[in-house]
C-alpha cells in the first residue's frame, strides 16, 4: 500500500526550500564614447533590457560614461540617468565600480592608454576599435592574459555579423584553408552605384556622402585601409598568426573606371574590393597570403550579390566545407548589437572577478600559441589569380600579335571577347581572361604588352572565391 512520506516539521528546512537564490549582482559598465556607437548601445540596451538581463543571466547596467563634452554625451543619452558622467576616461577605467570597460572612442593613441589601463585594473574591455586592435592588439592581448581579463572585439570586424565568434568557436576544429570578404560598406556600396547606375567612381563617391554611407574624407575606406584592419584581425584568428597589418598588400578603389566594371559585367563579373586570406605552401612549409584589393567575383557568387553597404565573409574550414556570413556591417544600433553580445557573453561569467576565459580558455585572437610555430605571409609577387586584361586601343589591335605577346612571357589566355566602348564613338575594347598567373609575370606581361600594343591595358584580379586548389 503506498503511504505518503512524512515532511519534516522543521520550520528551518521549510524555510530554506521556500527561499530562492539570491540573483547575481549587476554587471557595472563603463562606457568611454557615446558617439554613433555608444548611443546606439544604449538605445539598445534601454529598449530591450529585460530581454538581455534574462539572456544575460544577471542585470546590465551602464553605471559611467566618459566624454570629452559630458553635457553633449547626457544629451547622447537622454539626459544619462543615473549615470556618473566623467571627463577623464582613465578615471573610469581605474573606476572600482565599474567590471567591464567600453571603448567605443575610436582612435589608435590615447584609446590604447584607456584599453591598457582598465585591464591593468582588472577590467574586462570591449571594443569596436579595428584600427586599435590592428595596431596594438597583439601587446593589449598579452596585457589581457596577463591580468586574467577578457578583451573582446566582435563589433570591431564586419559589425553585426559574428564572424569572431564564428572563427573563435563554431569553426574551431577547422583547419581554415582561406577566407574572402567584403568588409567595407562605404567601398561596397560604391561599386554597387558604379554597376548598378553606371557611374564613375567620383560620381558615386559623392552619392556616398550625400546618403552618409562616406566620410568626407573618404581615404580610410576608399583606400582599403579599414579592410586591411580587419583582415588583419581575421588571419590572427583563422590562422593562429600574429597580428600583422604591415604583411597586408592593400590596394583600393579609387582609380577604377566605369569601364572597367563594365566589362566584368559583359563577361559575367562583378567588381568587389575584397579582402583574402590563404593559406599555401611554400617551400615546404605554410605561408599565408593576405591581401585587400578590387577583384572580379563571379556575378551570381554570394560575395557578388552583397550590394549597398551590406558586408559578407566566406570561410573554408578542411571539416564544415564552406560557411558564408553576411549582414549590415555598420551603423549605429547593428555595431551596437555586436558589442551588447560581448556584454552578455561577459555577463554569464560565474563571477566577473573570476579568471577570464582568456587563458585556458578562448584566447584573444583565437589560438593558444606556441612560441615559433606562426605561419609565414607570403609576398603578392608570387601569388596566383587568373587576370582581365582590358584592352584600350588608340588604332586597330590584332588579336593573334596579343596573344602571341602574351605567350612569349609564359601568360595563357582562356577566354577573349571583343565589347563594346564604354564612350560612344570610341574603338572596340578587347577583353581578355587569362589562366591562373603569378602577380608579377602579370603585371610584367601587362606593361610589355602596353608597349608593344600602344594600347592601355588595364589588368583587374579575378577571384573564383572557391576552396584553393593547387591550380589557383
Amino acid at each position: 500500500m503506498f503511504v505518503e512520506p512524512q515532511l519534516s516539521p522543521s520550520p528551518e528546512v521549510h524555510a530554506s526550500a521556500r527561499r530562492a537564490p539570491a540573483p547575481p549582482p549587476a554587471l557595472r559598465v563603463g562606457m568611454i564614447g557615446t558617439g554613433t556607437v555608444g548611443s546606439g548601445v544604449w538605445r539598445v540596451l534601454r529598449r530591450n533590457q529585460d530581454l538581455i538581463n534574462a539572456r544575460a543571466g544577471r542585470a546590465i547596467e551602464i553605471v559611467a560614461v566618459a566624454a570629452r563634452n559630458t553635457a553633449r554625451a547626457a544629451a547622447a543619452l537622454d539626459g544619462a540617468p543615473g549615470v556618473r558622467l566623467l571627463a577623464d576616461p582613465l578615471q573610469l577605467a581605474a573606476d572600482p565600480g565599474v567590471d567591464v570597460v567600453l571603448e567605443l572612442a575610436g582612435g589608435t593613441g590615447a584609446a590604447r592608454d584607456w584599453v591598457q589601463a582598465a585591464l591593468v585594473h582588472g577590467k574586462h574591455v570591449v571594443t569596436a576599435n579595428k584600427a586599435l586592435l590592428a595596431t596594438h592588439g597583439e601587446a593589449l592581448a598579452q596585457t589581457a592574459a596577463r591580468h586574467g581579463r577578457v578583451l573582446a572585439y566582435e563589433a570591431a570586424v564586419a559589425g553585426s555579423v559574428p564572424v569572431i565568434k564564428a572563427l573563435r568557436e563554431g569553426l574551431a576544429a577547422n583547419r581554415i584553408t582561406a577566407l574572402a570578404g567584403v568588409l567595407n560598406g562605404t567601398s561596397n556600396y560604391i561599386l554597387t552605384r558604379m554597376q548598378a547606375a553606371g557611374l564613375g567612381f567620383a560620381a558615386a563617391l559623392t552619392e556616398a556622402q550625400a546618403l552618409g554611407y562616406a566620410e568626407a574624407d573618404p581615404a580610410f575606406d576608399v583606400d582599403g585601409t579599414d579592410a586591411a584592419h580587419k583582415l588583419a584581425l581575421l588571419a590572427a584568428n583563422a590562422f593562429g598568426m600574429p597580428v600583422r597589418l604591415d604583411a597586408v598588400h592593400v590596394e583600393g578603389i579609387r582609380d577604377l573606371q566605369r569601364g572597367d566594371v563594365a566589362a566584368a559585367a559583359h563577361l559575367g563579373y562583378a567588381v568587389k574590393l575584397l579582402a583574402v586570406a590563404e593559406q599555401q605552401e611554400c617551400e615546404g612549409r605554410v605561408a599565408i597570403q593576405l591581401r585587400v584589393h578590387p577583384a572580379l567575383v563571379p556575378a551570381r557568387h554570394p560575395l557578388a550579390l552583397l550590394d549597398g553597404a551590406t558586408n559578407g565573409l566566406l570561410v573554408h574550414g578542411d571539416a564544415a566545407g564552406s560557411a558564408f556570413f553576411s549582414g549590415a556591417g555598420a551603423g549605429s544600433e547593428p555595431t551596437a548589437s555586436a558589442v551588447l553580445a560581448d556584454l552578455i557573453d561577459l555577463a554569464r561569467l560565474p563571477a566577473v572577478s573570476s579568471p577570464a576565459p582568456t587563458g585556458p580558455g578562448v584566447p584573444t585572437l583565437g589560438t593558444h600559441r606556441r612560441a615559433g610555430n606562426a605561419p609565414a605571409v607570403l609576398p603578392m609577387a608570387p601569388v596566383k589569380t587568373p587576370h582581365l586584361l582590358r584592352l584600350l586601343p588608340g588604332a586597330a589591335l590584332c588579336e593573334a600579335a596579343v596573344l602571341r605577346a602574351l605567350a612569349r612571357d609564359g601568360v595563357t589566355v582562356r577566354r577573349r571577347t571583343w565589347a563594346a566602348p564604354v564612350t560612344p564613338g570610341g574603338a572596340p575594347e578587347l577583353l581578355l581572361l587569362t589562366a591562373p598567373t603569378p602577380d608579377a609575370l602579370a603585371a610584367q606581361a601587362t606593361a610589355h604588352l602596353q608597349a608593344y600594343t600602344g594600347a592601355q591595358v588595364r589588368r583587374l584580379r579575378v577571384e573564383l572565391c572557391s576552396a584553393p586548389t593547387d591550380e589557383q
